[in-house]
């Protein structure tokens, strides 16, 4: 006949039981994990909250009347921008119109670029009128692939009126 056999393990210690052990090695890895995670996010910060928050947020009213005012200026800002590659140089090209859609004669005309991730990369640079009325140009080029925000501002005096829009800058091919 068959013999049975008796299961002689003492239980009364918790720590000799496998699945004990187990649920333990699990808590451990994820609590391990997690504090990885939260020392990543705390070193490689970009810093990217500016310093006076509040005060930013409380002139909400003069940038929403800035805003108002550029749209009864009614100008139009006509920007050729090609689908730009990490590091190669391509040719921005700025028309200025006014309400009726003639050519604007501006002062100044400024592309300025921010990297949300990476402040250090943000810059502007000036284009340079042409001998077409209302007409900038400039040769552009990005060092680093990845969505950039691109703002273009043109002045005339003391008017200021800029637009913006964000890009993908692709690999190089």
């Amino acid at each position: 006949m068959s013999k049975t056999s008796v299961d002689k393990r003492d239980w009364s210690v918790a720590w000799k039981n496998p699945f004990v052990i187990s649920w333990f090695v699990i808590l451990i890895v994820v609590v391990s994990v997690n504090f990885f995670m939260v020392s990543m996010a705390i070193v490689t910060n970009p810093g990217l909250v500016i310093d006076d928050f509040y005060e930013k947020g409380k002139s909400m009213d003069k940038i929403l009347a800035v805003q108002k005012r550029m749209d009864e200026m009614g100008w139009q800002l006509e920007v050729d921008l090609p689908d730009l590659k990490e590091g190669k140089s391509v040719q921005v090209t700025l028309m200025v119109l006014d309400k009726e859609g003639e050519p604007l004669k501006v002062d100044t005309a400024v592309l300025y670029y921010y990297r949300p991730s990476d402040r250090k990369l943000d810059g502007q640079q000036e284009l340079t009128p042409t001998e077409i009325l209302g007409q900038f140009k400039t040769d552009f080029v990005l060092n680093t692939k990845g969505k950039w925000d691109l703002i273009m501002e043109v002045t005339q005096g003391e008017l200021v009126y800029n637009i913006g829009r964000s890009i993908m800058v692709q690999d190089p091919e």
